[in-house]
C-alpha cells in the first residue's frame, strides 16, 4: 500500500511539474497538420466530379513576434473521383504564404493565406463513335493540367504551445489551357496540427 501511495505521489508531482512547464512560452517554427477537405458543390467539373477526403499541411515560421507570425508552407489535398468526367483521384499541390495575427490576445488566432495550386488528371475519350463495331474505335487518353491562385482565410485555436485545432475556407479558381473559363471551387477544411 505504501508503494502505491508513493507511486501516486510521484505521478501527481510529475503532472503538476508538467503543467507548470506549459506556462513557459516555447518558440516553435514548424507546424504540421492533417485536415478533412470538404469540397462544396458548385456545378463544375471539379466540384461535382470529386469528393474531398483528406489533406496535410506543413508550415515554417519565417518571422514571429508576439503579435504576428508569417509562414511559408505547402498543403497537399487528396480528392477522390466520382468517376464522371475525370476518372482518376487527384492530389492538389498548394505552396502558399500566410500571416497569423493575435488580434484576440489569446489562444484563438485568425490567419490569411495566399498561394498557387496545381494538379493534373487523365481524361479518357472514345474516337469513332458513329459505329460501335468499327475497329477504328479506340479509347484515347489525354493529360489535363489545372492551376490557379488560392485564397485561404481561417482560424486556429492553440490548445497548447504544441497543439492547435484549425478551421478554414479555401477559394480556388481553377484554370486549364485545355478548357475555356475557370472552375470556381470552394473547400472547407477542419483539422488539427502540431508545432515543434
Amino acid at each position: 500500500m505504501k508503494k502505491i501511495a508513493f507511486g501516486l505521489l510521484v505521478l501527481l508531482g510529475n503532472v503538476s511539474l508538467a503543467q507548470e512547464n506549459t506556462d513557459v512560452k516555447k518558440e516553435t517554427k514548424f507546424q504540421v497538420g492533417v485536415h478533412y477537405v470538404g469540397n462544396l458543390r458548385n456545378e463544375n467539373i471539379i466540384s461535382d466530379g470529386f469528393n474531398g477526403i483528406v489533406g496535410i499541411s506543413a508550415n515554417y515560421a519565417i518571422y514571429q513576434n508576439e503579435m504576428i507570425s508569417i509562414f511559408g508552407g505547402l498543403n497537399i489535398d487528396y480528392l477522390q473521383s466520382r468517376d464522371l468526367f475525370l476518372q482518376n483521384d487527384i492530389l492538389i499541390w498548394n505552396p502558399n504564404a500566410s500571416i497569423e495575427v493575435d488580434v484576440f490576445k489569446g489562444k484563438l488566432k485568425p490567419f490569411f493565406g495566399i498561394g498557387y495550386a496545381f494538379f493534373s488528371n487523365d481524361f479518357k475519350y472514345v474516337t469513332g463513335i458513329s459505329d460501335p463495331m468499327d475497329p477504328a474505335i479506340t479509347i484515347r487518353e489525354k493529360k489535363l493540367n489545372f492551376n490557379g491562385l488560392t485564397i485561404n482565410p481561417g482560424l486556429k485555436y492553440h490548445v497548447s504551445d504544441l497543439f492547435f485545432i484549425e478551421g478554414n475556407y479555401k477559394y480556388f479558381p481553377i484554370n486549364s489551357n485545355d478548357f475555356d473559363g475557370a472552375a470556381n471551387t470552394h473547400f472547407i477544411n477542419l483539422g488539427l496540427g502540431f508545432k515543434f
